[in-house]
């Protein structure tokens, strides 16, 4: 009997849920509202109902594990939610045990940025033991991958790079603190650049247009410097970049590149990273999720034996 994966990405917009294979093979894409099954009174239990209902329409016999992705702060071992904004009522809970129990099947969460990551490490010819994933868009995700796993910290928060404090700045963060670089350099904050700066441009066009503009200028500047830093740090093989607004038309990614570079230490890492793009689609997340689901598998297997 064939078995399946599920990967589940939840987004703060969107929840997309995606089926694969023993063999690899993709199937049953489906993207809907987050806020249709989160702002219900039992937000947990209405996230099983979606699982439930899409395993059933797809007649899906036997799901070997389900993964969700998703966009907050998890407990080192990934069995509890610590911050999850857009949806306070997951907050401390035990998400994938409570949603195991519903489902009567296996469940795994983690962040969705480290499933994205995944997802792009498995487009490489050959696993790097040290790369890190920085994928832009509405916030700062990050992802590290550490001597051949991902890295998730004491506490499980690690890879908040978003949250490094910019300085002279006190700007106000959504995660409550102020001064956070993220505030700065995010598709947020380009969101309300464009509204007051650029309003008749449609915004994946903005740095089409306006690229030129010293506060563009600037932003990419930040960015690069910020990336920096955790690249002198962390010294990886490798920096996969992605993200809705590294993939706007006329991103300037050969400027953000030379910007990098130049505030990497001498010789190493700056002769020994290597700096790729991700080409990321609608359904990256959820792929990636579903690769994550088979790993753990597999890993678990290993472990048993």
């Amino acid at each position: 009997m064939m078995r399946y994966f599920l990967g589940v990405d939840v987004g703060g917009t969107n929840t997309r849920l995606l089926l694969m294979d023993d063999e690899g093979e993709f199937s049953g894409y489906r993207k809907i509202a987050t806020a249709d099954w989160a702002r219900q009174a039992d937000p947990l239990a209405a996230l099983g109902r979606l699982i439930a209902g899409h395993c059933q329409d797809r007649q899906v016999a036997q799901v070997a594990q389900v993964m969700l992705g998703l966009p907050g702060i998890l407990s080192r071992d990934r069995s509890r939610v610590l911050s999850l904004p857009f949806i306070p009522a997951l907050d401390t809970q035990p998400v994938a045990a409570l949603l195991a129990d519903l489902l009567a099947l296996p469940v795994r969460m983690d962040k969705d940025v480290n499933h994205l990551l995944w997802w792009d490490l498995q487009q490489l010819p050959a696993l790097p033991q040290v790369a890190v994933g920085l994928y832009l868009g509405t916030g700062m995700g990050n992802s590290l991958w550490l001597n051949g796993d991902f890295y998730h910290g004491a506490h499980g928060a690690a890879g908040e790079l978003g949250h490094i404090p910019w300085p002279g700045h006190q700007g106000e963060c959504p995660c409550g603190k102020r001064g956070c670089v993220e505030s700065l350099t995010s598709g947020h904050w380009l969101t309300g650049w464009a509204r007051a700066n650029a309003a008749q441009t449609p915004f994946d066009r903005l740095f089409e247009r306006h690229g030129d503009h010293p506060d563009l200028q600037r932003f990419v500047e930040r960015l690069a410097q910020t990336i920096a830093v955790e690249m002198n740090v962390i010294d990886p093989q490798r920096l996969i970049l992605g993200g809705g607004v590294i993939a706007m038309r006329g991103f300037p990614l050969a400027r953000l590149e030379q910007e990098i570079r130049r505030h990497l230490r001498a010789p190493q890492p700056a002769q020994g990273l290597t700096i790729s793009v991700s080409r990321l689609s609608d359904e990256t997340g959820s792929k990636g999720a579903c690769l994550a689901a088979r790993r753990h598998l597999q890993l678990s297997r290993e472990y048993q034996q």
